[in-house]
């Protein structure tokens, strides 16, 4: 009778688990489930334990480390490393599952400023927790070229989403129409464009910076009466991800891989005493596609 009774309460527990997994993150049971079993295997934690309860978990023997979610997930280096740093809320260097799990929510399943937060950390280049100039420049460049390739290799993230796919064929259609040294020029000013509009709207305090607070004060609105986001340009680059599939993501980190996401010497401004970025800048090849391996994905 023991026995069943606690097999009851430890089921009401799990079911009562993934409830509030769901609910606070869209996340179906099926995704649930597929976590606890990803989870468990790379944690040598047994299949009958209760991730939703205690359940032993230790950080220091956890094999949820950076690399270690890297590895489990199929995730490039570049991105997993930006996830990584958002999903580890306390800062011990592994994930518990509640990070895990929560994290994976966000990243697939979240809001706007939730995929802002990851851009954020992807593209704060020199770790100081914000951006300048400079990085707002490789980091909008980056996306709309990336973007771009995938249209034109017909290869790139995409999406699950109709809508997904139908954005990357509009844009297709679109490149294969304009000279590429016309689409480059479009880039460049559509690139400055977009940089300068954020900084107008973020940069606050106007010290050549954002920080994270500033940078997902775009996404708010312009006012009681109008709900228009205060950028609508950082909206278009975020358009660009609907959906958070992982895939996508992987994407954008195989392009930075191959392309580099380094500064130029142009994207440094002048007059900016914030634009001393320490990352190295590496000779890398561009090539004509995506980068490899995306449509394997």
């Amino acid at each position: 009778m023991g026995n069943k009774q606690a097999a009851l309460e430890n089921q009401q527990k799990l079911e009562a688990g993934r409830k509030a997994l769901m609910s606070s993150t869209g996340l179906i049971e099926t995704d649930c489930e597929f976590l606890e079993s990803l989870y468990k295997k790379n944690a040598g934690i047994k299949p009958s334990v209760n991730l939703y309860g205690e359940y032993g978990y230790d950080p220091k023997v956890s094999r949820w480390t950076p690399d270690g979610f890297a590895t489990y997930m199929e995730c490039h280096p570049e991105i997993a490393k930006a996830m990584f740093k958002m999903m580890d809320e306390d800062g011990d260097g592994t994930l518990d599952f509640d990070e895990f799990a929560k994290g994976y929510g966000f990243i697939t399943k979240g809001s706007a400023a939730q995929r802002l937060n990851l851009l954020f950390k992807i593209f704060d280049l020199d770790d100081s927790d914000t951006l300048d100039k400079a990085e707002v420049r490789v980091m909008v460049r980056t996306i709309i070229t990336a973007f771009n390739d995938a249209a034109v290799s017909s290869s790139g993230p995409g999406g699950n989403s109709i809508a997904a796919q139908a954005k990357l064929m509009k844009a297709k259609k679109a490149a294969a129409k304009v000279d590429p040294a016309k689409l480059e020029k479009q880039f460049a000013k559509e690139v400055e464009r977009t940089t300068t509009a954020i900084f107008k709207v973020c940069d606050a305090n106007n010290d050549g910076d954002i920080d994270r607070k500033e940078f997902l004060s775009a996404l708010e609105p312009k006012s009681a009466k109008d709900p228009t986001p205060k950028c609508p340009e950082i909206v278009k680059v975020l358009n660009l991800f609907e959906g958070g599939s992982i895939k996508q993501w992987n994407c954008l980190g195989k392009f930075i891989e191959v392309n580099g996401a380094e500064p130029k010497e142009g994207d440094f401004d002048k007059a900016d005493p914030a634009s001393s970025i320490t990352t190295p800048v590496q000779e890398r090849k561009r090539t004509d596609t995506m980068s490899p391996g995306c449509a394997q994905q």
